[in-house]
């Protein structure tokens, strides 16, 4: 045989080889891939002053670098950014910075269309939020005056573990994930409080009439308007059964406000829907399975006298799509990192007897 032939020959079987090599691709390998830290976009930094926004940095700085020692990405990029700076016209009297950090855990995975590639996963489940002065909707303000429902849902109690409040809920009815809330707050105290049956009845009925009085306004247009007997027969149908749809639910509210004790009126509200599409949800036990616990922020919490930047409470919330050995690790990490460091986070607390002059926007 040639020595040319040869050669070819060896060239064809190294290539034959390193291609095979190039195409393995195994999803259980990458899991223990040495994964990164990587920077995402930045948030919007508006309402906030400069000399706040470099003590809130500094705070969120603490705990990253807290989060960075104890977890090592493996078989992922987690990308987060700071968030900074907030709308104020989502909520009103704003008693301190919402303020913290997002990252999202991207896995690696192998990449079916190209043979021994992979790939960063463009979309995950799983995250970990830090969030100052803020928890979950529960922002250091009021509720805004234009939103209808003065008052937000929550599934489930806080356990008190005697320094923090822990949660653990379900994550829209999904058995795999879950989300994982440590709360840090002052003297065992919560920054919100549950709206009672009253509040949340008149509130109820509130909403109800006014879908009433838009109706009725709309009817009213129309009249005005030269429109075919056939139309107005519709427009007019639609409009009787759009008030009677509200009447009832006002009718049992009436009713309930005569006939229930103000005891009854004045304890938590727990609802649950009826399942009908019933724009009145009915009152519950607590724990109840899918019930909702209804609650609002109690500003009475804040000391005003703070600066704006002060972490007067703070909330880490980790939320895991569970059965992923990625994901697992995340979990069993980064959980373990913040249960061992519950007296470190508790420090970030502001010391309540420190006394500044507030900037104002």
């Amino acid at each position: 045989m040639k020595t040319m032939d040869v050669f070819f020959i060896m060239l064809f079987v190294a290539w034959v080889f390193s291609g095979a090599s190039a195409q393995t691709c195994r999803q259980e390998e990458l899991t223990k891939m040495p994964g990164v830290w990587k920077a995402g976009l930045k948030g919007s930094t508006s309402g906030v002053s400069a000399v706040d926004l470099a003590k809130e940095k500094e705070i969120v700085a603490k705990v990253f670098n807290i989060i960075k020692e104890h977890y090592q990405p493996m078989g992922c990029e987690v990308s987060w950014s700071g968030v900074y700076g907030y709308n104020p016209a989502v909520a009103k009297d704003w008693a301190a910075n919402p303020f913290g950090f997002g990252a999202y855990f991207l896995r690696y995975l192998c990449d079916k269309q190209k043979p021994g590639q992979h790939y960063v996963d463009v979309a995950t489940p799983t995250s970990l939020y830090v969030n100052f002065n803020e928890f979950h909707w529960v922002k250091a303000a009021e509720i805004a005056d234009d939103r209808e429902e003065k008052f937000f849902r929550f599934r489930s109690l806080p356990e008190n573990k005697e320094g923090y409040y822990f949660f653990k809920e379900d994550v829209d009815y999904n058995d795999k994930i879950k989300k994982y809330t440590w709360l840090f707050t002052y003297d065992n105290k919560l920054p919100y409080r549950n709206v009672t049956k009253k509040e949340y009845l008149l509130n109820m009925l509130d909403i109800f009439n006014t879908k009433i009085e838009e109706a009725d306004k709309n009817y009213a247009l129309v009249k005005t308007k030269n429109f075919p007997a056939e139309d107005m027969r519709y427009y007019t149908e639609s409009h009787a059964s759009t008030r009677a749809w509200f009447q009832k639910p006002i009718d049992e509210i009436n009713n309930m406000l005569k006939t229930l004790s103000e005891e009854e009126l004045s304890e938590p509200a727990i609802i649950t829907s009826r399942g009908d599409g019933f724009p009145l949800s009915d009152f519950v036990e607590m724990g109840k399975q899918y019930s909702d616990i209804l609650i609002k922020p109690d500003l009475s919490y804040y000391n005003t006298k703070l600066p704006l930047s002060a972490p007067q409470m703070f909330s880490i919330v980790l939320t895991i799509s569970h059965g992923d050995p990625v994901f697992e690790h995340i979990y069993t990490t980064i959980s373990k990192a913040i249960e061992e460091n519950i007296n470190e986070f508790k420090a970030l607390l502001a010391d309540q007897s420190q006394v500044t002059m507030r900037l104002e926007f």
